[in-house]
Formats: structure tokens, sequence, C-alpha cells
């Protein structure tokens, strides 16, 4: 078993200690189980697709008209009338 000394600044240390009180573990337990969670997450980044593109900045795509930013207003306007226009 290899030995480690870590430094923690105040923020990690508190967020350690939070850890540890609220699982009731000491810091090697709670040293070890989060690097087991972090593990986990990413083998299954590994295997995943859909979990890769959950963890990516990719926010999302559809089709649409090409000038959809520029005639935004006018096209809400438009789905709006057709919606509540009750003639």
């Amino acid at each position: 078993m290899k030995n480690f000394d870590i430094q923690l600044d105040e923020e990690y240390a508190q967020k350690l200690a939070y850890i540890q009180q609220e699982a009731d573990q000491d810091t090697v337990e709670a040293i070890k189980s989060s690097i087991e969670l972090r593990y986990q997450q990413l083998q299954q980044q590994k295997t995943d697709p859909l979990a890769k593109l959950k963890q990516s900045k990719f926010i999302g795509c559809f089709k649409g008209e090409t000038d959809l930013a520029a005639n935004s207003k006018a096209i809400v306007r438009s789905l709006m009338q057709e919606k509540y226009d009750r003639r």
C-alpha cells in the first residue's frame, strides 16, 4: 500500500469533513469511496456513448430553417397566431 501526503485548501478540507460526517467514514474510507465513484463514472463513459454525450458541453440540435435566429420573432408570432387565432 502506498502512502500519500496531500495538502487540501480550506474549501476541500471542509468538503471532506462534510462527506466524512454524512457518510460516517474516516478520511481513508471517504477518499477511497470518492476515487471509486469517479473511477466508475470514467469507466461508464468509456463504454456508454450516451454517458459521454451527457458529460459533454453539447446542448442539442434540431432540424429547422437556416434563418431561424434572424427571423425568430416573426416565427414565434406566426406560431402564436396559428395556435390562438380562433376565427
